[in-house]
């Protein structure tokens, strides 16, 4: 057995690679496009079974794309993580630091300045990464969204073009 999702079709399974989801609706698009024009109204005569194929592919290329969003939240907040650890190493080191030279010189003035400084410093490298990873995973994760947002739109479409008109009364 493969490892990608499964496509079940007239008791068929078969296997279905990652496809991308924008692909997929261009292939939509075209089964559209391609369709036969009913005389004298506004329909399309489509090959159904293509579209449902098409749809069964769709929505088993979402939840991948969805798992791909998520491995992004993930990795952001392992580096985040990552970036708070390095704060802490080096406040740490910025109060050892200090602790050594109140101890071998006496010199509180200067070894509070120091500590200070290198705790200031270590506040804004971990802040810059903080930003940093938070900005990668806003523009990964908005970019999926345009790509859902659009790909729910055009099958919307689909589905309003396949849905018969109902009669007025």
């Amino acid at each position: 057995m493969g490892h990608g999702p499964l496509e079940y079709r007239a008791g068929q399974r078969r296997e279905v690679t990652s496809i991308d989801i924008l692909y997929l609706v261009d292939r939509l698009e075209a089964i559209f496009t391609n369709g036969q024009r009913v005389p004298f109204t506004h329909k399309i005569m489509i090959d159904d079974q293509e579209c449902y194929d098409l749809l069964d592919q769709i929505r088993q290329v979402v939840p991948e794309e969805i798992r791909a969003a998520k491995k992004v939240t993930v990795d952001r907040d392992r580096i985040t993580g990552e970036a708070q650890a390095e704060a802490q190493r080096v406040v740490q080191e910025a109060e050892d630091h200090r602790d050594r030279i109140l101890s071998e010189e006496g010199r509180l003035d200067a070894a509070e300045l120091r500590s200070r400084e290198i705790v200031e410093d270590a506040e804004a490298e971990s802040d810059a990464l903080r930003d940093g990873a938070n900005q990668y995973a806003l523009d990964v994760l908005d970019a999926l969204s345009s790509r859902l947002t659009d790909l729910l739109e055009q099958v919307q479409n689909g589905i309003d073009q396949l849905r018969p008109e109902e009669p007025a009364d």
